[in-house]
């Protein structure tokens, strides 16, 4: 989200920034669109779930935000505009949110979309029986944390319907990022009712019922989602797609192929070390879009050789990080020491030390920590490194392996597992170390900082610190931003000298898309492009 100061004629100006409205396909007078509009979208593996409370990856996201709309949208131009919402008011102190919900919005068949589908929402997610990985999300919402804890009932939640159009949120401490948090696809509304009916099958096309500009036609498992235009969104006459499909395609140069041959519109990548190759053969067809992403490592501290924060800095120290964002990652990528990304809101990132050194004293330095920890030639460090199977990942492991290997002598064994399966294995810590993207989901560094907070379900590391997580919550306490990145750069500074963690790269997206696909504007540095937005002009074979 964009940032926000806690002062009243701040809070205005930020509404004003919010309220500039841009909904759904701008199609230019004259434009001559095709019959079929049809797109067909590469989205890499098979997603976690279609329920938006258990969602937590981006292959999940791209749909979600197609299929639901929340009470703000943070849309393809980077700006959060209203949704579900109209309007909305804060008061004085920060702690009371009231949004005012469209009158003429519906779900898909024909029922009103009202506050208490929010309000269900919202509890749903905090109740330890959904077991979501995003109910933290919702830590600064009045009773949450006691929820989470089982002290209290979902019920107890600081949300309530004021009346069918109407839902107040009450937090317990001023939040600096709430207004961007609510775009998230974890907190769009859901449908009580039809949950309880169809249990775990509610996700299913026959009977999943949703607010946004699509709906779910077919879930083939391992091939393809598609969604078709929701006849019942508000704004479904500026929505111009009809159809779009999810297809699974874990290879990039698969896709590429499939691109080739027009069978994809819209690639989710490319192929690594292709990128200049490509930038020849199709340069009015590849896109680069900001990023507030990081790719970083994890380390399971809990790991007996990976327990030693010598051994986690050695590991850190001897990836070039240059040459690795240049020649492997290849897609404009800069190496990075910090978890929050360049470009981030109301942050100024960290960079320890050994970073301004030579390759040689790097690598001299990481070799007397390894051989202080323990390793040496004849008994090296040996671990084990988690990918999920595609060729990106394979290749991006097999260079850093190396790197290791060449600079300190360890020994890498890549254990690859599918996408579902390799993020659970994550979630349960079954693993060693492995190499990670998160991007942000509303743009603030706390987003990041969660990942190595003490009891925070994102940790997957087994670190805490309860110094770095009293500073952290230090940081939502703290009503001046300019106190409040020193803060948290302090909070960050702290954990990242453990080595929880290795942040390697600030990230950026780079796709292939097809020349009669318009209307993306590649401006959200979150990587946001909201379907309903396009359109197709008339091509060969489709005018």
């Amino acid at each position: 989200m964009q940032k926000k100061h806690f002062k009243l004629s701040l809070w205005t100006g930020l509404s004003l920034l919010l309220c500039s409205q841009s909904f759904a396909a701008v199609v230019p007078a004259g434009t001559k669109l095709a019959k079929n509009q049809v797109l067909n979208i590469d989205n890499q593996s098979e997603i976690t779930s279609l329920d938006p409370n258990k969602s937590s990856d981006n292959l999940a996201n791209n749909i979600l935000f197609d299929l639901y709309e929340p009470l703000i949208v943070n849309n393809s131009e980077g700006k959060y505009v209203p949704g579900a919402a109209t309007s909305w008011d804060v008061s004085k102190d920060g702690l009371t949110y009231t949004f005012h919900l469209r009158k003429n919005a519906l779900w898909s068949d024909g029922k009103p979309v009202e506050a208490e589908d929010f309000a269900y929402s919202f509890r749903r997610l905090v109740d330890p029986k959904t077991a979501a990985t995003y109910a933290f999300m919702l830590n600064m919402v009045k009773n949450a944390n006691k929820i989470l804890e089982g002290k209290l009932k979902p019920e107890s939640l600081g949300v309530k319907a004021l009346d069918k159009h109407t839902f107040q949120v009450t937090l317990d401490t001023p939040t600096p990022y709430f207004l961007g948090l609510v775009a998230i696809p974890q907190l769009v509304p859901l449908r009580k009712d039809l949950i309880e009916k169809h249990g775990d099958q509610w996700v299913q096309a026959q009977y999943l019922v949703t607010n946004g500009a699509y709906v779910l036609k077919e879930w083939k498992v391992g091939d393809k989602i598609s969604i078709v235009r929701n006849k019942k969104y508000w704004d479904d006459k500026n929505t111009v797609i009809e159809n779009v499909n999810f297809l699974v395609v874990t290879d990039k140069t698969a896709s590429l192929r499939l691109y080739q041959a027009g069978q994809i519109d819209w690639t989710y990548g490319l192929p690594p070390g292709q990128s200049a190759k490509l930038k020849k053969e199709y340069p009015n067809e590849i896109h680069a879009s900001p990023s507030l992403s990081t790719h970083y490592f994890m380390f399971n501290t809990k790991v007996p050789a990976l327990s030693d924060v010598r051994v986690r800095k050695a590991l850190s120290m001897t990836v070039d990080r240059n040459a690795l964002a240049k020649h492997i990652m290849d897609k404009g990528e800069k190496a990075h020491y910090d978890l929050p990304p360049l470009g981030i809101a109301n942050y100024s990132p960290y960079e320890p030390e050994w970073a301004k050194w030579s390759s040689e004293k790097r690598i001299t330095e990481a070799k007397k920590l390894y051989a202080e920890a323990g390793f040496s030639e004849k008994n090296p460090l040996k671990i084990k490194y988690s990918l999920d199977v595609n060729d990106t990942s394979k290749k991006y492991a097999t260079a850093i392996a190396s790197m290791w290997e060449k600079s300190l002598g360890a020994k890498v064994e890549l254990i690859s597992s599918e996408w579902k399966v390799h993020l659970t294995n994550l979630h349960e810590k079954k693993y060693e170390v492995t190499l990670s993207l998160w991007g942000a989901d509303f743009n603030d560094p706390y987003n990041f900082a969660v990942l190595i907070e003490g009891k925070n379900p994102q940790n997957q590391t087994n670190y805490a610190s309860k110094r770095f997580d009293d500073l952290l919550a230090a940081t939502n306490l703290e009503l001046n931003l300019d106190k409040r990145k020193i803060l948290m750069k302090e909070a960050l500074k702290m954990a990242l000298e453990d080595y929880p963690v290795a942040p390697i790269a600030s990230g950026t997206s780079m796709r292939l898309i097809k020349p009669y696909v318009k209307g993306a504007s590649f401006k959200n540095p979150m990587d946001i492009h909201l379907r309903k937005d396009l359109y197709i002009v008339s091509h060969d074979g489709n005018s």
